[in-house]
């Protein structure tokens, strides 16, 4: 019994430095991003925006992180009303943060995760959406945003992975109450530290 001891002793020693190469303590992200938003003004049609999505996540134990993700999303638009004709940018930001599960399987690693925050719209729907330049109010809202869902990294080498896709609905604020129709599909690089 006491032969095996010495074995046991390296075993020890040796299994968390295997495990901290597995998973890292501090990850960042950056990529691109689509994001399907829903009608802000309830009638409208909805819009497909373009933009980044960029994330920090710090671990804390192999399965178990918080996550801060920020994104924009952008669509230069043309709305019209009868004879009235107005151009119209949507600018949607977000600022969440939240905790992230995550399970390596190999060099791939799922994650799922939950975050709340902060969302920007600008302008409201009233000009993208619904195309009516003369009901704008002040153009912006600002309000309660929050992102759930999860994704897929593939590890690249020891200190980077390709996200291979991250799936997630968004709420975002607007000036007829929450919009809860908006999905966004992101995909880019993860850093590992």
């Amino acid at each position: 019994m006491h032969k095996w001891m010495p074995i046991a002793i390296l075993a020890a020693l040796f299994t968390p430095r295997v495990i901290a190469q597995e998973n890292s303590r501090f990850e960042l992200f950056g990529g691109y991003q689509f994001l399907h938003a829903g009608s802000f003004d309830g009638e409208g049609d909805s819009a497909n925006t373009n933009g980044w999505d960029a994330a920090a996540t710090a671990n804390f134990t192999r399965h178990l992180g918080v996550t801060a993700d920020f994104s924009g999303n952008y669509k230069n638009l043309n709305a019209t009303n009868g004879s009235l004709t107005a151009n119209a940018s949507v600018r949607i930001y977000t600022y969440t943060f939240g905790p992230t599960a995550s399970y390596p399987i190999g060099r791939v690693k799922v994650f799922a995760h939950a975050l709340f925050g902060d969302a920007h719209v600008r302008p409201t729907g009233c000009v993208a959406f619904s195309g009516s330049p003369d009901e704008c109010g002040p153009g912006s809202v600002s309000g309660f945003g929050m992102i759930v869902g999860g994704g897929l990294d593939l590890r690249a080498g020891k200190a980077s992975a390709f996200r291979v896709v991250q799936l997630d609905w968004m709420r975002l604020p607007s000036q007829f109450g929450a919009q809860n129709n908006n999905f966004r599909v992101s995909s880019g690089l993860v850093f590992h530290f």
